[in-house]
């Protein structure tokens, strides 16, 4: 009589592991090669192959940098001094800013670069890591100003975009960035009808400097009622006549504001040590 053959043994465990795991591997990578048919898998400083490279998450989650010293819409008459040197000596004034401004580092390079394809570049996919890299930004803000840790947070107020600039762009991108904040723990997100009295084009530094802010003050009232102070957010920062604008508006109605968290600014002070106000962490390619 014929024995029967012996049983082929089968792949182990590890082996069939293996398989799925490659197979995995394998379905991520055409999942990735499709999706980037619509968000190109490129960097915004043109390192390819990913949506934000090694050296551009470094620079999002480097320390922020309070900038409030150089806008100059946010300044505040403090003091008038007359130096010691003689009566023919120039008198001096001191100034103070209106609210602390924290940022990432300076609109320039790469960190330009991001802010430009999240906002006119249809990148919405990196809304993400712009507020996970602006988070440190509310928290110092909300630290200086003695809040307590109980689990609340601030009230975030984004800037508001102009509807045009919003139909442009296919979302509030600055409603988006306080999302991502309070989906992070950092605050509520109370977004609010406004905008501005005027333009910024053609005007001088005194010009900004009266810039208004329309607000729905129902909502805001309303908001104040609750007691809960808050927190500007914005993309970029110049001048600060449009933070200025938003906190006389925010004041108005009764909020208190802590400061603003922006992800860039057009200046920054000098570091120690080092001439201008650049940021020796942005890189320009």
């Amino acid at each position: 009589m014929r024995t029967a053959d012996p049983p082929v043994p089968g792949p182990s465990e590890r082996e069939q592991r293996g398989v799925l795991a490659a197979a995995g591997e394998w379905v991520r990578e055409v999942l990735a090669q499709t999706c980037g048919l619509v968000a190109p898998r490129d960097c915004p400083c043109g390192t390819e192959g990913a949506w934000l490279c090694a050296a551009c998450r470094a620079l999002l989650s480097a320390p922020p940098v309070r900038v409030d010293a150089t806008c100059d819409a946010l300044q505040q008459l403090h003091a008038a001094r007359v130096r010691d040197e003689g009566p023919e000596a120039p008198a001096g004034v001191d100034h103070v800013p209106l609210l602390p401004v924290w940022a990432l580092g300076e609109y320039g390079g790469d960190l330009q670069r991001i802010v430009l394809a999240w906002k006119n570049g249809g990148r919405l996919h990196l809304g993400p890591d712009l507020a996970q890299g602006l988070a440190p930004a509310v928290t110092a803000i909300t630290g200086a100003a003695g809040l307590p840790d109980d689990g609340q947070g601030p009230d975030l107020v984004p800037v508001p975009s102009r509807l045009a600039a919003r139909l442009r762009r296919g979302e509030d991108h600055t409603a988006e960035l306080v999302r991502g904040l309070a989906a992070r723990g950092l605050g509520r997100p109370l977004l609010l009808r406004a905008s501005p009295t005027n333009t910024q084009e053609g005007l001088g530094s005194r010009g900004r400097r009266r810039r208004g802010m329309l607000l729905d003050e129902r909502a805001a009232r309303h908001a104040a009622r609750r007691g809960a102070p808050v927190v500007i957010v914005d993309d970029v920062v110049t001048t600060g006549s449009t933070l200025r604008a938003l906190h006389g508006a925010l004041t108005a109605a009764g909020l208190e504001v802590l400061g603003a968290a922006v992800v860039a600014s057009a200046r920054i002070p000098a570091p120690v040590g080092l001439p201008g106000g650049r940021n020796p962490a942005s890189r320009d390619r």
